[in-house]
């Protein structure tokens, strides 16, 4: 070796012994820049690290002779040139690169470069670490014309090892100080989320997180909803305050006008989209400028395979390259988000469950509780109304008849109202064809019918319409079933209980009501006649040598009588205000409440209309236009004139009748049948097949 060869040594060694002792400052490479900058003899020394992953040459350390950090000619840190330029790809191949402004060689683009930053001269050697490249050291002059020698180009090269280590051992101090922190941050936003105590608080607080430590701009959560194919705003952070362009808490975006989160999300992979990509959707490109977003990271949320939602990190003031630890450290934010979202729909999972056991308990209660199948049916109705959060009339309720299905009627028994048959549609034949639920999607909203089902048979529908896009899941079909069930058990209790009460106060073979339902409707009309001051008639009825009859054509017959009488009385009243009963063997009673002896045309119209209009705000029927006489009259020649079916053609039969009236002949219940009696005694007396009214 020469002696100039082993004085260039003993300067390479004792430079590189001075930088290697600078390692473990915080300042290790602004000490190597300055010490290369002083072995060469140049105004200004670069330090680049090189990133292989995005091809680009970041400026990590610069020191410069007699120039501020405000002067134009300064190289800033974190300046950056791409391999792909004639620079990169000389150093990236690893190979110096000399360039001299005063070259009449030099490329029209390199000298505007060096004359934009008023260098003279530079040399880049390239730091390599174990045969790869990892970064280069550029030296500038600016001062003076200068020529780099071959001694000065070994020495670069020699210089360039330490400075290699430097580099990468200052990349490691990075990379371990970017893992403490990460782990730190992982760490405080797992006690964030364990002091959180509702969803929109917890994940507010990851966004938060996420933002501060990512160095983002924004930062915002959405939870998936799977019902709706939809993406729901949960929460947001901004550095200067709220995100303005994601609307507020709740606000819904169906996956079908964003399908390139619907791709996101199902692909399970971290995206990063930014606005100069020149394969950017053109859909994702219009809705980032809207929002003023220059890059966005995109983390779906997974729990397993379900997925939860998506969290955004947004860069709104310059586009930004998320290195591999920053999309780690948003994929573990991101698992804690979904862990959130996960636990919250746990929670309401079950809090639904517990209100639909406490409906269930609530109709279990009432069912029990009362033999009226309306009220039951519209307790039904009310609580699957509150359950869904839909109005009332959005549960409807159809009870079969024998002429099709009706609508429940809460303030009437089922069947006695006169509301006309609904046609069940396609959805609504199905459910009772099959006996199984139905639903469908229509326009706005959602349906579903369960059918009630008694025995062998749909008794009933339970239609519901939710909003539109709700998913009707197992868990709701089963509880409706269970609450249709619990209804088709009211339905028929609530018949069977009908039919007792019926069997109870009606006479069994002519299906009029009995003596003792007949004085309890007598009590309540003779009390209701004084309340309100109105008229209130009695007619005793009874069949004319009756027991002849029966010993003549035996009893049987006498039965078709009795039943042929009875539907004649029946045929003569005012449907739901007179009232008739079988009072014992052939005899037969008839109340006709609001009803005087010679009836209200005796008193005249203009009264007439007077006593209807009482009547209609008391509550009370109207009066007869006829009186209790002409009632008893029809009732006697109908029956005088009807002909037995299947006894013969002299088998005609005759009634008495006698009437008592209320005020005047009779002062309370049993004085008035007393009188009506008397009056029938009358009848049988003066020849029978006639009327007589009792007069006192």
């Amino acid at each position: 070796m020469t002696p100039a060869g082993a004085d260039l040594h003993a300067r390479a060694c004792a430079a590189g012994a001075a930088i290697t002792e600078a390692v473990a400052r915080d300042d290790a490479l602004g000490v190597a820049a300055e010490r290369v900058a002083a072995e060469l003899g140049v105004g200004e020394c670069g330090l680049y690290e090189y990133c292989p992953q995005t091809r680009v040459f970041t400026a990590a350390a610069v020191w410069s002779r007699g120039l501020g950090p405000d002067d134009p000619g300064r190289t800033a840190i974190g300046a950056t040139f791409d391999e792909r330029s004639p620079q990169g790809q000389t150093l990236a191949g690893g190979a110096c690169r000399e360039v001299y402004g005063d070259d009449p060689d030099l490329d029209p683009v390199d000298r505007e470069s060096m004359i934009h930053r008023g260098e003279r001269a530079a040399l880049s050697v390239p730091l390599s670490l174990d045969g790869r490249v990892i970064g280069c050291l550029t030296l500038v002059e600016k001062h003076e014309p200068r020529r780099f020698t071959v001694a000065d180009k070994e020495l670069a090269a020699l210089l360039a090892a330490p400075v290699a280590v430097v580099l990468h051992n200052a990349g490691l101090f990075r990379l371990a100080e970017e893992q403490n922190r990460h782990l730190a941050c992982l760490l405080d936003s797992s006690r964030a989320l364990t002091s959180a105590v509702t969803l929109e608080d917890c994940l507010s607080r990851v966004c938060r997180t996420a933002a501060e430590a990512l160095a983002t701009d924004e930062c915002v959560v959405y939870e998936y909803d799977p019902r709706r194919d939809a993406i729901v705003f949960r929460a947001v952070y901004g550095a200067e305050g709220q995100a303005g362009g994601v609307g507020t808490a709740g606000t819904s975006y169906p996956l079908d006008e964003h399908p390139s989160d619907r791709e996101i999300l199902r692909g399970g992979e971290v995206v990063q989209e930014t606005l100069s990509d020149e394969s950017l959707p053109a859909a994702v490109r219009a809705s980032m400028e809207r929002l003023g977003e220059q890059t966005c990271l995109n983390v779906p949320l997974l729990v397993g395979e379900e997925i939860m939602g998506l969290l955004v990190l947004i860069a709104t003031r310059r586009e930004r390259a998320f290195s591999g630890m920053e999309v780690e450290l948003a994929r573990a934010l991101g698992e804690q988000a979904a862990t959130a979202i996960r636990h919250a729909r746990l929670y309401r999972s079950g809090d639904r469950q517990n209100r639909r056991l406490l409906a269930l308990l609530e109709t279990s209660r009432v069912l029990v509780s009362s033999l009226d199948a309306a009220a039951v049916l519209g307790e039904v109705r009310r609580e699957v109304a509150g359950l869904f959060a839909v109005p009332g009339d959005s549960v409807v309720i159809l009870l079969r008849r024998d002429d099709g299905f009706y609508p429940l009627d809460e303030h009437a028994a089922p069947g006695a109202d006169d509301s006309a048959a609904v046609e069940l549609d396609e959805l609504g034949r199905r459910a009772v064809a099959d006996r199984r639920p139905a639903s469908a999607e229509e326009g706005t909203a959602s349906r579903l019918i369960i059918p009630l089902i008694l025995g062998e048979a749909a008794e009933g529908l339970l239609d519901v319409r939710a909003a539109a896009g709700h998913r009707f899941g197992e868990d709701e079909v089963e509880l409706l079933q269970i609450l249709a069930g619990q209804a088709a058990t009211a339905l028929a209790n609530a018949g069977l209980y009908r039919t007792i009460e019926r069997q109870a106060i009606t006479d069994g073979l002519t299906g009029l009501h009995n003596h003792r339902y007949f004085f309890e409707r007598l009590t309540q009309e003779v009390a209701r006649a004084q309340r309100y001051g109105l008229p209130l008639s009695l007619l005793m009825v009874d069949i004319d040598d009756f027991k002849y009859f029966n010993d003549r054509y035996g009893h049987p017959t006498g039965d078709v009588v009795l039943r042929e009488v009875g539907g004649i009385l029946t045929t003569q009243l005012r449907r739901g205000v007179d009232f008739a009963a079988r009072y014992g063997g052939e005899e037969f009673v008839v109340l006709l409440p609001n009803t005087a002896r010679d009836g209200a045309h005796v008193v005249g119209s203009r009264l007439v209309r007077e006593l209807a209009l009482a009547a209609g705000r008391a509550g009370v029927p109207p009066p007869h236009e006829t009186g209790a006489l002409d009632v008893g009259e029809r009732i006697r020649v109908a029956v005088a004139a009807s002909s037995l079916p299947g006894v013969g053609v002299e088998s005609h039969v005759t009634v008495s009748i006698g009437i008592a009236c209320f005020p005047g002949a009779a002062d309370g219940p049993g004085e008035l049948v007393r009188c009506a009696d008397k009056a029938l005694y009358l009848a049988k007396r003066l020849g029978k097949n006639r009327v007589e009214v009792f007069d006192g």
